[in-house]
């Protein structure tokens, strides 16, 4: 979150989606967070085998994490379809995918279970030939850069995404 390290209510963010970042911030890279697009096999989407033509994508609901903020207002990322429905919580997008109701993009470790259980299955689309990943940062105000224990945190933050989950447990 962005905005509370811009009112001052903490020191220290973690933001992955903004392409520009405030000129009052200082952002220093985490990691690079794997992203996959997945949807129910009951969905329409779900039985497409190979890449989904972008006017196939179109005509379904595309569920879409929204920032709870201002400062993204009137802007999209990652936004294919005209058809959208907005959750603040990728548990609750989660939740909609395997009910279903839509398709989306989703950090890969979060669905990982579902896609080796097949309650949700990977898709493709046209013209992306690449896997998504988004770039996590640490973000802190110039003016009030972390002291030595949110240096410390920043590095931990930095250690731990590093480490599989195979390997915290």
């Amino acid at each position: 979150m962005i905005k509370p390290v811009l009112d001052r209510q903490c020191s220290i963010g973690v933001i992955g989606s903004l392409p520009v970042i405030s000129d009052e911030l200082h952002a220093e890279p985490l990691l690079d967070l794997p992203f996959v697009t997945v949807v129910s096999p009951s969905h329409p989407l779900g039985a497409k085998r190979g890449a989904v033509p972008s006017a196939s994508l179109k005509k379904q609901v595309q569920l879409v994490l929204t920032d709870r903020s201002t400062l993204t207002q009137g802007r999209d990322f990652g936004v294919l379809s005209p058809s959208t429905w907005r959750l603040a919580d990728l548990g609750a997008k989660l939740a909609f995918l395997r009910a279903g109701l839509g398709w989306g993009h989703m950090p890969l470790h979060m669905v990982q279970a579902d896609l080796a259980k097949g309650t949700l299955v990977k898709i493709r689309f046209e013209g992306v030939a690449r896997e998504m990943v988004m770039s996590m940062k640490a973000v802190f105000r110039k003016d009030a850069p972390p002291g030595p224990a949110g240096r410390a945190f920043i590095e931990q933050l930095g250690k731990c995404a590093s480490i599989s989950p195979r390997e915290r447990s």
